[in-house]
């Protein structure tokens, strides 16, 4: 009976760390609420703001960041402009101000893109084909 017991503590607290652990640096950024687009030409000139709120635009941003290779507390340099510059909004409370994430975005030759952050943890990072692809069509306009 003792250990009928100990395997279901057991089984409570692994699911309790599981449940803990399983949280997002979504999360923890709160919730996407508005994405601000610009491009930006090869002279550095932005263009026109695009403003995406749709619910679909604004989870395949947020899933196309998944897999995103971060590398933290990096400076990076480019040799030209970046091709989009993108303000994520996230709202962790309704009370309060929404947090902004700024991104400067470049589509690279071999499909991939290039990301530099504000955020210290996410200083710059690789985007995958794919992910790059789903970013290149939310944001280009074409």
């Amino acid at each position: 009976m003792k250990s009928k017991w100990k395997v279901i503590t057991l089984l409570a607290l692994v699911f309790v760390i599981t449940a803990c652990s399983g949280q997002s640096a979504e999360k923890d950024k709160g919730r996407l609420v508005r994405i601000d687009v610009q491009q930006v030409d090869e002279h550095g000139k932005k263009g026109e703001e695009k403003i995406l709120v749709e619910h679909d635009d604004l989870e395949a941003a947020q899933k196309a960041f998944v897999n995103t290779e971060w590398q933290s507390n990096t400076k990076a340099d480019m040799a030209r402009p970046e091709d989009v510059l993108a303000t994520f909004f996230y709202e962790k409370d309704k009370n309060m101000p929404e947090s902004l994430v700024q991104y400067r975005i470049w589509f690279e030759e071999d499909d991939s893109a290039t990301i530099i952050s504000n955020k210290e943890d996410e200083s710059y990072g690789r985007m995958n084909p794919e992910s790059a692809q789903v970013l290149k069509n939310l944001f280009i306009k074409n």
